[in-house]
């Protein structure tokens, strides 16, 4: 004996009972083959099948496209779901890290906290990372500590300029300002002067000429122009 599905067992009833009624009869085969077209739809569904045209479907949470199917996604321990069907489908616990596809507590050397990420550490203030372990800051006389777990870990005082790990007074030429770069002299010359290896001369500026932008140098007045360093009227 054929099986017949219990969406063709109503469509057949609705047929008997409706045979007097051609309106109702229309509505009752609508209706059933509404319900064979959904039937077929969530069959579709549950197997991910494609008749080998683009597919419009995406696997559900906890699953993932293999092979153009949807397996259950392996979360290892201290893990769990993102719920994403790309890519790994799963993220580290705060505090443990990928490692070969699990998830391994991170070391946390001496005098080191986890950052924001909870997948990474930082030397603590003071300490400065080296490899996998974080060594304390040799300070030099005139620095300061900063808050960076890299590079120094200091910077010079104002006044001083790093010179091989260690803070110089600068020696600051007349007509000159301290900058606040830790690069460099640590100096510039003020407005209206100019850098002369170590010191700041004033810029001569000739007739019909005045302080250009920066202040170290000049430009003629308008409409006068520039000719052998000297402003004529063009």
């Amino acid at each position: 004996m054929a099986y017949i599905s219990p969406q063709h067992r109503h469509i057949q009833a609705g047929v008997q009972a409706t045979r007097t009624n051609p309106v109702l009869f229309s509505g009752m085969l609508a209706l059933g083959l509404l319900l064979v077209l959904i039937f077929s739809s969530s069959a579709l569904t549950a197997t991910a099948a494609t008749d080998g045209h683009e597919k419009n479907w995406t696997c559900n949470a906890s699953f993932q496209l293999v092979d153009g199917e949807c397996v259950p996604i392996s979360a290892p321990e201290h893990s769990y779901l993102t719920g994403n069907s790309y890519g790994r489908g799963w993220e580290c616990h705060y505090g443990f890290a990928i490692e070969a596809e699990d998830c391994k507590p991170i070391r946390l050397p001496a005098n080191a906290y986890l950052d924001y990420s909870g997948g990474r550490w930082t030397c603590e203030r003071g300490y400065t990372r080296e490899r996998d372990a974080c060594a304390p800051i040799d300070l030099p006389a005139n620095a300061y500590l900063t808050d960076s777990g890299y590079n120094n870990g200091w910077e010079c005082e104002r006044g001083f300029v790093e010179t091989q790990m260690s803070c110089d007074k600068i020696n600051l030429p007349q007509n000159a300002f301290l900058t606040s770069s830790r690069y460099g002299e640590g100096w510039e010359c003020r407005r209206g002067y100019l850098k002369a290896s170590q010191t700041c001369v004033a810029v001569q500026i000739p007739q019909n000429a005045h302080l250009n932008y920066s202040g170290n140098g000049w430009d003629c007045n308008r409409p006068y122009e520039d000719v052998g360093n000297t402003c004529h009227m063009p």
